[in-house]
């Protein structure tokens, strides 16, 4: 397999009766396949099986890599995120990032993050993150005030900052975070901006993610334990709330930083 610059997962599932929303799902497509750069770039579809058809065949025929996966993988020990590593250790690449169905990327974006990763030798760097609404419209400014990294912005957070990062596959790998993956689905997102802390990064200022905001989204149901879909899947993967929280509150996430803060003596 010839390796490539940059590995782009795209995991996708349903989430709710009208979920994946083929709009987004195209326009998701089409941000991704019109890159401007020079840069080469692996696309792979990490997809639960009982989407519907339609969907299928967008993907079969959009010309990007495919990989399935059982039903309701969201719902699953790991979730999406671990659909995620799981095809960033398959396929061969020097950096690895993750885009969800319904978000977009500006069409200079893999050229812009990666050349600034490369000319600062960086193992990590975030984007602009500007979010949209159903029709792609632009709803906000940038949303991302952090420029680097340090031991105070460790405790906080950044909106959608996973989502905007381009990071080493080597360097994200040999951390431990992958130690948790069975018990990270409902704190990944904040375990990652922590674990980011170890890197060398910085924020790419001409490099833009655009989040889009909808109704159908996930984390709008997600706690939601009287949504049919919600229970149903939750039946059906075995892994219930209650077990999810309790994995949450098995990573010690205040030792984590400052084991990190430690080791990496950030200032």
């Amino acid at each position: 397999m010839i390796k490539t610059d940059l590995c782009i997962v795209v995991p996708i599932g349903i989430s709710s009766h009208d979920t994946p929303i083929k709009k987004y799902l195209l326009d998701c497509i089409d941000s991704l396949k019109n890159q401007k750069t020079k840069f080469s770039y692996d696309v792979i579809f990490a997809c639960d099986d009982n989407v519907s058809d339609e969907i299928k065949e967008i993907l079969l025929n959009c010309g990007f890599k495919i990989q399935w996966y059982e039903p309701y993988f969201y719902f699953r020990k790991g979730g999406i995120w671990k659909k995620i590593y799981d095809q960033w250790l398959r396929l061969d690449s020097e950096y690895v990032a993750f885009c969800h169905y319904d978000d977009i990327w500006h069409e200079d974006r893999v050229e812009n993050q990666i050349n600034f990763m490369k000319e600062n030798n960086l193992e990590n760097s975030w984007s602009n993150v500007q979010k949209i609404d159903i029709n792609n419209n632009i709803l906000s400014n940038d949303v991302c005030n952090i420029l680097n990294l340090n031991s105070k912005t460790i405790y906080s957070n950044s909106y959608a900052f996973c989502h905007s990062c381009i990071t080493k596959k080597d360097s994200i790998i040999s951390s431990n975070i992958l130690q948790y993956m069975e018990k990270w689905s409902g704190i990944y997102e904040k375990l990652f901006f922590v674990y980011a802390h170890m890197f060398k990064g910085l924020k790419c200022n001409n490099s833009i993610f655009y989040h889009r905001v909808h109704n159908s989204s996930i984390t709008n149901t997600l706690n939601n334990e009287q949504d049919i879909n919600v229970i149903n899947q939750r039946t059906i993967t075995n892994y219930s709330l209650s077990e999810t929280v309790q994995d949450v509150n098995d990573i010690d996430i205040n030792k984590i930083i400052e084991s990190i803060i430690y080791e990496n003596n950030l200032s």
